[in-house]
């Protein structure tokens, strides 16, 4: 989990480095079912990864994901597809919600004594 600056940055070395990414990789970024996705490109990307090894999240793309300044989100590396997944607040909420009510109406079996 990291802070959104009030510039759309956050510190995202570790999920970079978890994927293997270096400074001045070429990224493209996009949103998907309201996250926001980061993916390395041949061509000419939107950015690229700068030596602070952080993610500046453009203000259109932060919109449509509902990501505010102050905001945290999940930053999560997907190593098996090369993607970088940021996860709102609001997003998380709903699928831990889901998940606890599909736990809660999934009968229980209580431990033998």
């Amino acid at each position: 989990m990291v802070r959104v600056a009030e510039n759309g940055v956050v510190a995202a070395r570790m999920a970079m480095e978890a994927l293997g990414w270096a400074t001045g990789l070429t990224i493209r970024l996009s949103v998907s079912s309201r996250l926001l996705v980061v993916a390395p490109c041949d061509s000419r990307g939107q950015a690229s990864v700068p030596p602070k090894m952080s993610l500046t999240m453009p203000a259109r793309l932060r919109a449509q994901c509902r990501i505010r300044p102050g905001d945290q989100v999940l930053l999560a590396a997907l190593v098996e597809h090369d993607l970088l997944v940021v996860y709102p607040q609001h997003v998380l909420h709903e699928m831990v919600t889901a998940y606890h009510t599909e736990l809660a109406s999934t009968p229980h079996r209580t431990a033998a004594k």
